[in-house]
């Protein structure tokens, strides 16, 4: 038989330094987590620039070697068509990733700030 004891126990608070670590790791974490998606971006945002420019290339040199607009063989008026319609489709998706790699930068920011606006030791002791 387990035996309750009637008197109040006294509250305990966590040593503050500890609740501190705690947060900084929690932080950590969720900061990682940005700077790993961030850099995916970065890196799929340079790999595609990298391919619109070689399609804009092949469309300009398909161009040149061709005959004039009106003289261009179906075959030649296709492959230039797909090589801009390829380097257009990879410009709207780098504009995409300007745009995620702007809002990813803003987030971190963020969690870094939360990082410098500790609460002073004392504060807020539940």
């Amino acid at each position: 038989m387990v035996l309750l004891s009637l008197r109040p126990r006294a509250f305990r608070a966590r040593n503050p330094g500890r609740d501190a670590e705690t947060d900084e790791a929690r932080l950590g974490t969720i900061s990682n987590a940005i700077s790993m998606a961030l850099n995916d971006a970065r890196r799929e945002r340079d790999g595609l620039g990298q391919r619109m420019n070689l399609y804009y290339a092949q469309a300009a040199t398909m161009l040149d070697n061709s005959a004039e607009y009106g003289k261009r063989d179906r075959i030649d008026e296709a492959a230039i068509g797909s090589a801009e319609n390829s380097a257009a489709r990879a410009r709207q998706r780098v504009a995409q990733l300007d745009s995620q790699i702007l809002r990813l930068e803003e987030v971190l920011a963020q969690v870094g700030s939360s990082f410098s606006s500790k609460a002073e030791p004392g504060e807020g002791v539940a």
